[in-house]
Order: C-alpha cells, then structure tokens, then sequence
C-alpha cells in the first residue's frame, strides 16, 4: 500500500487493487473506498470483500459506475457468511455512492457515523482503491488539500 497523507487523525492509503496483496490491508480498524467504473461481480471482488471482514473493516463505501452494486455485493457476502456458512454477526455499514463526486465519497469517509464501538475512533485508517486499476493518488492527495482549506461538501 501506498501512504497518501493524513487528515483529521486519520491516515490515508491506496491499496492497488490490480496488484491484489490483500495481505497489505489493516488487520483492524480501518474504512474502504472502493470506486469503480467495470462490473465488479467476479470472484477477485469476493476474496477482496471476504478478506476485508477477516480483517476488521468497519465501513465499506461503493463509488463510481457501479458504486452500488459494490455495496450490494459486499452485503451479498456478509449474508452468504453469516447465514450460509454460520460466520459471527458481521457488522459492516456499507453505503453507495454513485452520482456523487469522489470527492464528497472521500469526505464521508473521515466522518463516517455508524462505527461500531469497538472502533477506535483515533486510529481509523482509509484506504482507497479503483477496481478498474487506476492510479487515484493524486487526486486524492490533491482533494486532501482542499480537505486541509477548509473545503466541505454542500
């Protein structure tokens, strides 16, 4: 993973989703934003979805083209889990974000408001991703910036 700045406590990381070493994501205490303009419905996106609960994500934000079936697929998974294959309760809030821009998604992510209390609210780490591999690093360092301004979403 790749460090891409700091903002209101919380370190920010891109995770090369074409790359896949899922073994780079937190073990704990972290929250995702995935965006994607390419059908993600394909096994790669169910290890990614099945590592991330084993790997206590606490929030999980489908952006982009299919923002929203990233959401349903991650909450298809944690059914499967649970009922199917008698997983513990998983609770991951999953929301979708298809006609806002990435910059108000990335916004969200710092103030997200329905972690669970376990979550240790000042080591929340955000990682970011596009499914379709490309490189957002600087544009999310770049709204970083605007996030550091002052700037906030309508």
């Amino acid at each position: 993973m790749k460090p891409i700045g700091t903002y209101q406590t919380h370190q920010v990381f891109w995770f090369d989703y074409d790359q896949f070493q899922l073994e780079q994501l937190p073990t704990k205490n972290w929250v995702c934003l995935a965006t994607s303009d390419i059908d993600p419905n394909d096994e790669k996106f169910e290890k990614f979805v099945r590592h991330s609960i084993d790997s206590k994500i606490l929030e999980f934000k489908g952006h982009g083209k299919f923002g929203e079936k990233l959401h349903d697929l991650f909450d298809e998974t944690m059914t499967q889990m649970e009922i199917v294959e008698n997983h513990e309760p998983i609770s991951v809030m999953t929301t979708w974000h298809n006609d806002e821009t990435l910059a108000d998604t990335f916004w969200d992510c710092f103030f997200a408001t329905c972690l669970p209390e376990t979550a240790d609210l000042d080591n929340i780490s955000i990682i970011c991703t596009d499914l379709k591999g490309n490189d957002r690093t600087s544009e999310l360092k770049k709204i970083l910036d605007r996030f550091e301004g002052g700037w906030i979403p309508e």
